[in-house]
């Protein structure tokens, strides 16, 4: 017979065993009913040789086939726009014969797997687009990990674009206001702007959450939209004279980070000098590292996680539940402006919204695909990083709108959320029948 610490063994393997397992299952279900929506919604139209060919079989006069073959060179993304074409190029009396046949034989479907192939193609198959899924995949770790680490004081923490943009000006504004401080004494200082930037506006809704008791969801929301209209209203004050273009002025050469390329090169490893991944990288794995140390070895993590699971309970053991509340919050936008770090001094050396844009948003995805964890968050963003930039190569290589990325991401969220509440009724179902069994 068991033990009462085997049993407690045995749940926790099939706890982890279920947590591992039931998010991967997620993500190719996701990509499974994305491949139907591909096949089954998403088509074009293509008037090829094959096509006219065929049509000619099918007895079509050629004279019709001959005004056909000016269309050759277009592809229609709607059929819309085809029966136009088809109208002026055949007339409305040859069009009322032949034109349902026409459209019926020119209808393009794709390839679910040509498009999968072009996607994981671009994204992996070269170092250099290992890179740009990495450069990608940084900022959401920030914004992921803001995310998940709320969520372990019991917070849902909406606010990342927020955070990230009022971080992101601030590294900006420290960049090119101190513009004689060498680069040993700005980088840290801009690092740190950012993150006490995005701390203070975290640190709003959990104090107003910790003392007054309102809903971090509906501060954080309204806190976005505030730190987007504010920012960008000091861009156009800080924008260059003569620039039409709405960024603020670039920062000191001295607060830049450099591009990993060199450093790979230096070691052997061939890597593109163009790729945009920078060392904002040992930013995003060190704070990995803080934050998975915070929650799982520091008294303040085991309280942050305590009021998580049950706040009553927490505080009737002695933990402070407001003060907790706030700390997470103001940690958990700390960490969501440093994300300006990849976007500012790694890549662009300005502030312009339009290179923050959705990265915060797109973080709650992160941390829920990466269940709250800091190895699933970096694990998560590296599937978006991947999806990101691997969609690049759809509008080139397929006739599948760009657009079914976003389809991808908001249906693999989906499945991964239902199976996360699979998981936890699994366990529940582990358990009783461990404790049942004799």
């Amino acid at each position: 017979m068991a033990t009462a610490r085997e049993k407690i063994a045995q749940l926790f393997q099939y706890k982890t065993l279920l947590g591992i397992v039931s998010p991967i299952i997620a993500v190719v279900m996701a990509f499974v009913v994305g491949a139907v929506i591909i096949l089954v919604f998403i088509k074009s139209y293509a008037l090829t040789d094959t096509v006219l060919a065929d049509l000619t079989k099918e007895g079509v006069p050629a004279a019709v086939i001959d005004n056909l073959g000016i269309l050759k060179v277009k592809d229609y993304p709607n059929k819309t726009e085809l029966v136009k074409d088809l109208k002026a190029a055949i007339g409305d009396n040859d069009y009322a014969r032949f034109g349902t046949l026409i459209a019926e034989r020119a209808m393009v479907r794709e390839n679910p797997l040509t498009v999968y192939n072009a996607i994981f193609s671009a994204a992996l198959k070269t170092r250099d687009g290992w890179g740009n899924v990495i450069y990608r995949a940084t900022p959401l770790i920030f914004t992921g990990l803001a995310v998940a680490l709320a969520f372990q004081c019991g917070l849902f923490n909406i606010g990342g674009e927020g955070q990230m943009v009022m971080g992101g000006f601030a590294i900006t504004w420290i960049g090119f206001t101190f513009v004689n401080l060498p680069a040993i004494l700005l980088i840290p200082m801009c690092v740190m702007g950012g993150a006490l930037a995005g701390g203070i506006w975290g640190g709003i809704p959990g104090y107003l959450k910790a003392r007054r008791g309102v809903h971090e969801v509906v501060t954080t929301i309204m806190l976005n939209w505030i730190a987007v209209a504010f920012t960008q209203y000091l861009t156009m004050a800080y924008k260059p004279e003569h620039s039409w273009i709405p960024h603020t002025y670039k920062i000191a050469e001295s607060a830049q980070l450099s591009r990993l390329a060199p450093y790979l090169n230096a070691i052997g490893i061939d890597f593109p000098k163009s790729n945009l991944v920078n060392t904002a990288l040992i930013l995003a794995l060190l704070t990995v590292v803080f934050v998975a140390y915070l929650l799982k070895r520091t008294k303040l993590g085991y309280e942050i996680r305590s009021v998580g699971f049950n706040p009553t309970a927490a505080e009737c053991a002695g933990i402070n539940v407001a003060k907790n509340t706030f700390l997470a919050m103001a940690i958990a936008g700390a960490i969501a402006g440093l994300a300006g770090v990849n976007q500012v001094m790694g890549y662009k050396h300005r502030f312009r919204y339009g290179v923050f844009e959705g990265l915060g948003f797109d973080g709650i995805g992160v941390a829920f695909i990466g269940r709250n964890s800091p190895l699933g968050v970096v694990l998560a963003a590296l599937l978006f990083g991947i999806l990101d930039h691997g969609g690049l190569a759809i509008d080139v290589s397929t006739r599948v709108p760009r657009e079914i990325i976003l389809v991808l991401k908001a249906i693999i969220l989906i499945f991964v959320v239902v199976s996360g509440e699979i998981t936890k009724r699994l366990t529940k179902t582990i358990q009783k029948r461990q404790k049942v069994a004799p």
